[in-house]
């Protein structure tokens, strides 16, 4: 297992998959061995971005064993474990734990109108079964669930962090101030530079895929203190993430990495193809930042 980078740049890993709509391991390996040349500091497996909860449990366990085979001891990686059941996100950690996983993160159970109780009960008993440090998800948008300071089971050292995909900054940074020794992961891309500002210490995107020389560089110039520099190149990124959210965030920037020679085919249904004119817009804001390519 290699230790998970504090201070990471985490690629929120796509799963590719083939004309059938089953994952192709093969691409993943090119993938994987092309984001580290990029230098990307770290994998997240099987989440929104890699489509995690549109695989089967077996898909997500095969694609960890190829992560795990690809990435040996050259980055650390984070799988995303949660389920509808504490049953199969126990089973999900087993196995991430099992094929050297840094740190095994999870959405809380969703679709049910779940007690705040049973929500830190489902953590609770993932650690409790499982030997590995947890990163909370926090991703209301998708869940409808927040997380902030308020969650005592925070205080728990087996959790050992959180994903932040939420714009709440104010959330950030209470969380920042009550857990110091929590590892805090800035999750929207488009607030990278503000993330950091209220206490992130690390990021896990989706863009990070594309673009991890550009994330590093924010991360730079906001530890020289430029905080025009910072602003110029948070700019850069998001004019091209406002394109990539109006064609529709996954297959926008799969196509994205098509067009960087790194085909990882469709997103999985019922996401669907990208049209004509959608596919010339991500290629035209592609274009406008290709000094990071």
């Amino acid at each position: 297992m290699v230790a998970l980078n504090k201070t990471g740049i985490y690629s929120a890993l796509f799963t590719p998959f083939n004309a059938e709509g089953d994952p192709d391991m093969e691409k993943l390996r090119i993938l994987i061995r092309y984001e580290l040349k990029q230098g990307v500091e770290g994998f997240y497996c099987c989440g929104s971005s890699g489509e995690g909860l549109l695989l089967e449990p077996e898909e997500r366990k095969k694609i960890i064993e190829i992560v795990a085979d690809e990435v040996g001891n050259k980055a650390p990686f984070i799988v995303h474990t949660g389920a509808l059941s504490t049953r199969t996100a126990i089973d999900l950690s087993a196995h991430a734990k099992k094929h050297g996983a840094a740190a095994a993160s999870l959405i809380p159970p969703i679709y049910y109108h779940y007690a705040i109780g049973e929500i830190e009960g489902y953590y609770t008993d993932v650690v409790n079964a499982v030997d590995i440090g947890v990163i909370v998800y926090n991703i209301p948008q998708f869940t409808g669930i927040t997380f902030s300071q308020k969650n005592a089971f925070l205080r728990d050292p087996r959790i050992i962090g959180i994903k932040h995909t939420s714009i709440n900054l104010s959330d950030m940074e209470r969380i920042r101030r009550f857990f110091p020794d929590k590892i805090i992961f800035n999750g929207y891309d488009e607030i990278w530079c503000c993330g950091l500002s209220m206490g992130a210490d690390a990021i896990i995107g989706t863009m990070v895929n594309i673009f991890p020389k550009l994330f590093r560089q924010i991360r730079e110039e906001f530890r020289k203190g430029d905080v025009q520099k910072v602003l110029e190149l948070q700019h850069q990124l998001n004019d091209f993430v406002e394109v990539i959210v109006e064609v529709g965030i996954f297959p926008g920037a799969k196509y994205s990495m098509s067009l960087l020679g790194i085909d990882l085919g469709p997103c999985r249904k019922p996401f669907t193809a990208l049209s004509v004119e959608s596919k010339k817009k991500v290629e035209a804001a592609l274009e406008k930042v290709r000094a990071w390519l």
